[in-house]
């Protein structure tokens, strides 16, 4: 990894190792997990080009040849660059996308409607920059997140599609929170008919109203020992990753585990293993 130092450095320092990598696959077969699925999916209905936000690389377009890399801005991930910086995501965003030897043409180049299927982190890394984007340019976004850009991204709130856990009753479109954005982006891909911003807004609720919505389960609390002996049982099937292992006992182990308890609980866990 490169050493700490200020955005612009850190990202200009990890770019050279990009460089120096051997090219190894197309971005969009880098990527797993049912989220990039959905993504693809949407395009393909639409027939329009697939570009990635990645914290490593910028925003790549699918088809570009990158190296594997390991790098995030997930909160409490080893992998997280602002370890490495005292950066916010906005700041390390702009640093990569400059620094980035495998960066995307600007998607505002293109004709056309822009769809983004964005996680509350990537949204709140990406959200400042495109808040700069014209009038013009804005209007041709289509925003999809779980929740509705604010902060830095709120001039963003008017290209957000208010998809909610309803999509789930939607034949072919349940999934998991992880996946939630790309799911209701191919469902507007290919469901919606599109025209302005307002009324795409409300043609997606109008495709909710009907939906039932779903019932939330109450996760099971358990004390300090009990969620470490959970993470060290399942740590192969989280493959020793903090984002994905709260993730998965959460979602999948049905857990309640605050992110700052959690935290401190996995790297406890973390040492036991390195020691």
């Amino acid at each position: 990894m490169v050493e700490a130092g200020k955005s612009e450095d850190v990202a200009g320092s990890w770019a050279e190792r990009l460089r120096a990598e051997p090219k190894q696959m197309p971005a969009i077969d880098l990527y797993a997990g049912r989220g990039l699925v959905e993504a693809r999916r949407a395009a393909e209905h639409a027939a329009v080009r697939l570009a990635i936000i990645s914290a490593g690389l910028g925003l790549v377009a699918g088809e570009t040849e990158v190296p594997a890399y390991s790098l995030t801005t997930i909160s409490g991930d080893p992998d997280d660059i602002r370890l490495k910086t005292a950066a916010d995501r906005p700041d390390w965003w702009e640093a990569i996308q400059k620094a980035s030897p495998f960066a995307a043409s600007d998607p505002r180049d293109s004709d056309g409607l822009i769809f983004a299927a964005v996680s509350s982190a990537y949204l709140d890394m990406v959200g400042a920059e495109w808040s700069r984007w014209s009038d013009a340019d804005l209007a041709r976004l289509r925003l999809f997140s779980k929740a509705p850009p604010r902060d830095k991204a709120r001039r963003l709130r008017s290209a957000w599609m208010p998809y909610d856990d309803r999509l789930d009753a939607i034949a072919g479109l349940a999934g998991t929170q992880g996946d939630f954005a790309q799911r209701a982006m191919r469902h507007f891909a290919t469901e919606i008919r599109c025209g302005s911003q307002d009324g795409d807004a409300a043609a997606v609720l109008a495709a909710l109203a009907p939906l039932p919505r779903r019932a939330r389960p109450v996760n099971r609390r358990l004390d300090d020992a009990g969620i470490k002996a959970a993470i060290r049982e399942e740590w192969a099937r989280a493959r020793g990753q903090s984002a994905a292992m709260l993730r998965h006992l959460r979602d999948a182990l049905g857990l309640a585990c605050e992110q700052g308890r959690f935290r401190t609980l996995f790297n406890e866990v973390k040492a036991e293993k390195l020691s």
